[in-house]
């Protein structure tokens, strides 16, 4: 062996710190960690029959990277992504300069889009498809790295990508409060003009411009599920009610395209687990925001089985009602699948919801997937029962919201469509907080070199703070 490396062995810690942090920084610098990423991605997908060679002409011939931005109007997804285009050199273009391109042309089809803009629709899927896929094809013969703003907005669309063998590097969604959705699609629409005597009114009312308003949000919002579908796991939602830098700054990190970034330096695994209502799910969807990480929840994962009635869906819908645990053999069939998937082993993930049991822990270990970091959020018992009891569900859109607190809906509307769970009830909520006092010890125990115990009743802010530092200091060794 190397006498250099075998006096890694004879190092004291600060040396051991010291050496570590001179090979990250290297590996840093020369984007070896990107390259890895990459490389693999391309591996995992196409599954060569001699992978050595295979990567050799992939270093040799680097393919392009292909970036998608969605969101509802007003989120500023063009000036975002043509931005990052600009910032990284890429090709960038938006559908919306497509479509307006083809009515400068006065086409056929550019009549048909000008058509359907004066009637305040969408323009048909098909002639959306055929103006972004001449544009895919022209960015792919050049071989150069591309982001494209505005697709794909339906199910058709994003199917249309995968038959073209189009694999998004990154696709982000950007998210902002329906309020602020509302009054853009709202000032996009024409004035009403004022009532006259004997003179009949020639535009819409304001009424309706409302509801034409109300229907769009409602069209995005059923359109981006079904394409969140087709493309889960390759997707990141980013919060687009924060200010345009700090979006762009936001989605450059994740990109990885900053030379210097307090992300972490290879993508970790982290358990994230609490009694019921300790805000699991909110910090699991932040941190895999922040980070890119996969977010996997095993409620997500069961109700996706419950709502396609499978028979594990049936079980599990009545297990839940009543506030038991899920069995063994059938949660960990559905973590196992979710975490073995590529994303999941490129991307690293945020778990929450599991394990649940000592069984659970063992199939984690067995699979090789030990957490980087466990974050065990605590919180009062009567802090639990107090937050369930504010609990609402909306059956259109799948969302639990909190009556209390800033992020509670003001939209009548919404607060309209809004009904309790029987899992929020008190003697459920007790029986679920009693399971989880039980499995507590054995958890910490197991992962005591690995854990972070926070106070769950702090800010939200105050904890994504806390566990971003604890992810951005995780040691190689834990990695």
């Amino acid at each position: 062996i190397n006498a250099e490396y075998m006096g890694i062995f004879e190092m004291d810690k600060s040396q051991k710190i010291e050496y570590q942090q001179q090979i990250e920084k290297y590996l840093e610098e020369h984007q070896v960690y990107d390259l890895f990423e990459h490389l693999m991605k391309i591996l995992l997908k196409e599954k060569p029959k001699e992978p050595l060679d295979f990567l050799i002409s992939k270093l040799e011939n680097p393919e392009p990277k292909r970036i998608f931005v969605m969101g509802p109007p007003g989120c500023l997804k063009k000036e975002t992504g043509l931005t990052l285009a600009g910032e990284f050199n890429y090709e960038g273009v938006s559908v919306g300069d497509l479509l307006e391109n083809e009515i400068g042309k006065k086409t056929e089809q550019g009549k048909k889009i000008a058509e359907a803009k004066s009637k305040n629709a969408f323009v048909d899927d098909e002639i959306v498809i055929d103006l972004v896929n001449k544009q895919i094809r022209e960015f792919e013969k050049k071989g150069k790295s591309y982001v494209i703003v505005g697709y794909p907005r339906t199910r058709v669309q994003a199917i249309n990508l995968q038959r073209m063998g189009i694999t998004p590097d990154k696709f982000f969604i950007l998210n902002l409060n329906e309020a602020a959705v509302f009054q853009k699609i709202r000032g996009m629409l024409p004035l009403p003009e004022p009532e006259s005597e004997g003179k009949p009114r020639k535009s819409v009312t304001a009424e309706q411009l409302d509801a034409i308003a109300r229907n769009a949000i409602l069209e995005y919002n059923m359109n981006i599920k079904d394409v969140k579908q087709a493309f889960s796991g390759f997707y990141c939602e980013i919060d687009a009610n924060q200010d345009h830098d700090t979006v762009v700054n936001d989605i450059a990190r994740i990109m990885k395209l900053r030379v210097k970034s307090n992300a972490p330096r290879r993508p970790p695994r982290v358990l994230i687990v609490g009694p019921p209502g300790s805000g699991k799910t909110t910090l699991g969807r932040m941190i895999g925001k922040k980070y890119g990480l996969i977010f996997v929840s095993a409620a997500n994962l069961l109700n996706a089985e419950i709502a396609n009635k499978t028979k594990v869906g049936k079980i599990a819908a009545e297990l839940m009602k009543e506030g038991d645990l899920i069995p063994d053999e059938m949660i960990i069939g559905l973590i196992e699948a979710r975490l073995q998937e590529t994303d999941c082993k490129v991307n690293g993930w945020v778990l929450e919801g599991f394990p649940k049991t000592e069984k659970q822990i063992h199939m984690l270990k067995g699979m090789k997937q030990t957490p980087s970091l466990v974050v065990v959020l605590q919180i009062d018992d009567d802090i639990v029962y107090e937050r369930h009891e504010y609990k609402k569900y909306d059956p259109l859109t799948g969302i639990v919201y909190s009556l209390k607190g800033p992020g509670a809906p003001t939209d009548e509307e919404v607060l309209g469509r809004l009904v309790s769970r029987e899992c929020d009830k008190h003697e459920i909520v007790k029986k679920r907080l009693k399971s989880w006092k039980d499995f507590l010890p054995k958890l910490e125990d197991t992962f005591k070199e690995r854990r972070v115990s926070l106070n769950g009743d702090k800010t939200i802010e105050v904890l994504l703070e806390s566990i971003s530092e604890a992810i951005e200091n995780l040691s190689l060794i834990h990695i």
